[in-house]
């Protein structure tokens, strides 16, 4: 097969199986012979959220999404073009799928450009994927190259266990490491009770509690209640927290704060929606070196 070129530059597909365990065997025969076909194959993971495609083909700057054996397409769809126009726009192409009419005519209106049946040809879909070039190529050349909203971490600053019973964790933390709690505080903005077990390599261990005496924090409360004791979070160290948030914004990241906001030990943090990783809690943490 021919390399397939949008202009000067080799297509870029982003290839998911949202819903699937794992990016299954048919879906890889195609990126392999869309590989073969010269065509950039970015692959996302199972998991993948409509937010977080939107984010990976903006950040990638992909011509197509691509999306095999999608169960509840419509409504993932939807999600998706919604996500596709805050973030810039790329387009969506069905390639494998068994579907209805009814289903076929909502999924058009959903921005899918091109629908093909599990028994298409790795030539039926590249034939496809050229005939989408150029619609992609001028929706791409359009906009003008968004800054980068990577979050280039420099490290993990800590992982965080919510525990109702703060006292009684840190005592059993202090015989299980051999070590004394190496920081202790309430952060009265944020309505909690924070310890932190301090390792050699920088990294943290946080637990963190609702601060009963300030009234306690809601959404740890209802933690708690859900899933008792246990893993909340991962936060990252990063530089520049507030430009970050504002591009992530930008992307269509979504956020449960859109500024910094006070954090232990004088820090500035913030919050990602859990949605943006695949359903766990990330925080971002700029840390106030004083």
């Amino acid at each position: 097969m021919n390399q397939i070129e949008s202009g000067t530059k080799t297509l870029r597909v982003l290839l998911a199986t949202p819903g699937a365990e794992l990016l299954d065997r048919g879906a890889r025969a195609i990126a392999r012979g869309l590989r073969s076909a010269g065509i950039d194959v970015i692959e996302a993971g199972p998991r993948a959220t409509p937010s977080s495609l939107a984010f990976a083909a903006a950040e990638q700057r992909v011509d197509l999404i691509a999306l095999v054996s999608l169960r509840a397409a419509g409504e993932f769809c939807q999600q998706l073009q919604q996500a596709l126009a805050v973030s810039g726009g790329a387009i969506a192409l069905m390639l494998e799928g068994i579907i209805s009419d009814d289903e076929r005519a909502a999924l058009s209106a959903h921005g899918i450009h091109s629908l093909h049946a599990p028994q298409a040809s790795i030539e039926e879909l590249v034939a496809a994927i050229g005939n989408l070039v150029p619609h992609a190529s001028t929706r791409q050349e359009s906009r003008a190259p968004a800054p980068s909203a990577a979050i280039r971490a420099t490290r993990l600053d800590h992982t965080a266990l919510c525990v109702r019973d703060l006292d009684a964790t840190i005592a059993l933390c202090e015989e299980l490491f051999g070590a004394p709690v190496s920081h202790r505080e309430v952060v009265a903005s944020q309505k909690v009770s924070a310890a932190f077990f301090d390792f050699p390599n920088g990294a943290s261990l946080e637990l963190v509690s609702p601060a009963v005496e300030l009234g306690g924090n809601a959404g740890l409360e209802r933690f708690l209640s859900k899933r008792g004791d246990g893993l909340h979070h991962l936060a990252l160290r990063v530089t520049g927290l507030d430009a970050l948030l504002e591009r992530l914004a930008a992307r269509g990241v979504p956020l449960i704060d859109s500024v910094s906001r006070p954090g232990a030990r004088g820090h500035r943090v913030a919050f990602l929606h859990p949605k943006a990783l695949g359903g766990t809690l990330l925080e971002l943490v700029e840390v106030h070196e004083g």
